[in-house]
């Protein structure tokens, strides 16, 4: 991936020019990469997981503002800090691959 600077004559490009290149911005950063074919082997194991990130997502919206602060404060003291909603869904889903797709009782806190 190449940082550049006014890519193709102006201050911003995106999307691709034939199957060639792909100009987007990163983090406010504009780079251009080789256009790859997007894979989707769309296994049995791959629909499972994103059944779960479908349930983990439902779930952490139909959570109380009082579990999502707790998710808020938890995932700000993480060593790599993200946000609560991505704590809370990754998690979940941890816990439902340890568990054999069984959903966790709600509410749902973060680890002690």
């Amino acid at each position: 991936m190449a940082k550049v600077t006014s890519p193709l004559f102006s201050f911003d490009a995106r999307g691709q020019i034939g199957k060639a290149l792909v100009y987007a911005v990163w983090k406010g950063i504009n780079y251009v990469r080789r256009y790859v074919v997007p894979q989707n082997p769309n296994t049995v194991d791959q629909q499972t997981i994103r059944s779960y990130f479908t349930t983990a997502v439902n779930a952490y919206q139909a959570e109380n503002a009082t579990t999502k602060s707790a998710w808020e404060t938890y995932a700000g003291n993480l060593s790599r800090p993200q946000s609560g909603f991505n704590a809370y869904v990754g998690k979940y889903i941890l816990y439902m691959i340890d568990h054999a797709g069984v959903e966790p009782t709600s509410p749902f806190m973060p680890p002690a």
